[in-house]
C-alpha cells in the first residue's frame, strides 16, 4: 500500500522555516524619477501605491521567524537504535503526570514527557490554543531536541487527538502511535461523547472560578495522589496557579472543535502502526462502551495495530497503576522498528 502524501505544513510551526534571497534588485534614483515623470499623475500614484505594496510584502518576507523560549522537557533514558519516545498529556495535564511511566519506558531508551506552552514549567506563548497549533508546537519540539528520526508518540486522553493531529500533518516524523483512553475525530460520531466532552468543558470552566476563589488547592490534592513527591509538587504547581489553568481550559474549550480539524486532515495515520488502550471502572455501561467504540476506532484503521483492554482501570490509572500497558505497547512498537534493540 503506497503511502499517503505528506502535508505542508510550516505554518503551524511557531519556528517555521525561513529561506533568504541570495540576490537584490534595485531601482537607481535616476531610473526611478525617469519612470514616474514618464506617467501620468494617476498612474504614477498607481504605480508608487503598487511600489509600496512590493516593499511591504518583501519587508514582510525578509522578517525572522517568530521566537519562542523552550518549553520545559523532562527527559530521561539514553539514545538507542529504538526510537525515541514523546509523551503527550491530556487536559490540565503536564509531564508530572508521566513520572512513573518515564522510569519504565527509559530502560528502552530516549523518552520525553513535555508541558505545553503556558501549562507547568512552560512559559506562555501569544496565540490560539487550538488543537492544530498544539501540533504545531509539538513539530518545534522535536526540532528543539534535535530529533530527526521518527518517533513513537503517546497521547492520553485529550493528548491523543494532539498527536494524531501531529501525524496527519507530518506522518514521515511518526514511527508509531499510543493512544491510552483517547479523545478522536471519531467522538463526533455520537452524540453521547460530545455530550461528555462538553460536560469537561463547563468542568474546566469551574476548575478557573474556583482558582479564582481561591479554591483550586482542594481539587489539586484530590488530582496529585498517587505520584511521586516530586511529581505531586509539580502537578499541584499547575492546578493552583489561576495563569495555567485559564491557559488548560482554554485548550479544553477548543477540543471539540479540534475534532473537526483533525478529521478534515485525512487518512494519513493509517500506515502508522498504532496501539490503542482503553479502560473504564464500568465498561459494561453504555457510556464506556461508546467511549471504548470510537477509541479503538484508529487502531481499526491502521494497517498494523494492536488493541488493548484495561478491565477496571479509570481514566488516569494508565498513568500510574495500570502503566505496565503502556510500556507493553511501547515495547511492541520499538520491536517494530528497523534495528530496534529488541532485548529490552
Amino acid at each position: 500500500m503506497a503511502a499517503p502524501n505528506g502535508r505542508q505544513a510550516a505554518a503551524l510551526s511557531p519556528h517555521g522555516s525561513h529561506c533568504g534571497r541570495s540576490g537584490h534588485n534595485f531601482v537607481t534614483r535616476d531610473v526611478f524619477i525617469a519612470w514616474v515623470n514618464a506617467l501620468s499623475l494617476p498612474g504614477a500614484i498607481g504605480a508608487l501605491a503598487a511600489l509600496a505594496l512590493a516593499l511591504a510584502a518583501a519587508a514582510a518576507d525578509a522578517a525572522p521567524p517568530p521566537s519562542f523560549p523552550p518549553l520545559h522537557v523532562d527527559c530521561r533514558g539514553e539514545r538507542s537504535a529504538s526510537p525515541t519516545v514523546i509523551l503527550e498529556a491530556g487536559a490540565f495535564g503536564t509531564s508530572a503526570e508521566w513520572d512513573f511511566v518515564l522510569d519504565d519506558l527509559a530502560a528502552g531508551g530516549r523518552v520525553y514527557a513535555y508541558d505545553r506552552a503556558g501549562l507547568g514549567a512552560s512559559p506562555p506563548r501569544p496565540g490560539e490554543r487550538d488543537v492544530l497549533t498544539k501540533a504545531g508546537e509539538l513539530d518545534a519540539l522535536l526540532d528543539q531536541l534535535g530529533e530527526t528520526r521518527p518517533v513513537i508518540l503517546v497521547g492520553h486522553s485529550n493528548g491523543a487527538l494532539y498527536i494524531e493531529a501531529f501525524a496527519s500533518l507530518w506522518p514521515e516524523r511518526v514511527a508509531g502511535l499510543v493512544y491510552v483512553n483517547g479523545v478522536g475525530p471519531d467522538d463526533l460520531d455520537d452524540p453521547h461523547l460530545l455530550a461528555d466532552l462538553r460536560a469537561e468543558r463547563r468542568a474546566s470552566n469551574l476548575a478557573v472560578t474556583a482558582g479564582e476563589l481561591g479554591l483550586s488547592g482542594l481539587v489539586a490534592d484530590e488530582l496529585s495522589m498517587g505520584l511521586a513527591s516530586e511529581a505531586a509538587r509539580r502537578k499541584r504547581e499547575g492546578l493552583t496557579s489561576l495563569a495555567r489553568l485559564k491557559v488548560a481550559r482554554d485548550e479544553d474549550r477548543l477540543i471539540v472543535p479540534g475534532l473537526d480539524a483533525a478529521r478534515r486532515l485525512g487518512d494519513a495515520t493509517r500506515h502508522i502502526p498504532t496501539v490503542v488502550i482503553s479502560g473504564a471502572p464500568y465498561p459494561d455501561q453504555p457510556l464506556a462502551k461508546a467511549w471504548r467504540t470510537a477509541e479503538v476506532a484508529p487502531a481499526l484503521r491502521a494497517d498494523t495495530a494492536w488493541i488493548l483492554d484495561m478491565p477496571g482501570a479509570t481514566h488516569v490509572s494508565p498513568l500510574t497503576r495500570d502503566r505496565a500497558y503502556v510500556a507493553a505497547a511501547v515495547g511492541w512498537l520499538r520491536s517494530l522498528s528497523p534495528g530496534a534493540d529488541v532485548g529490552h
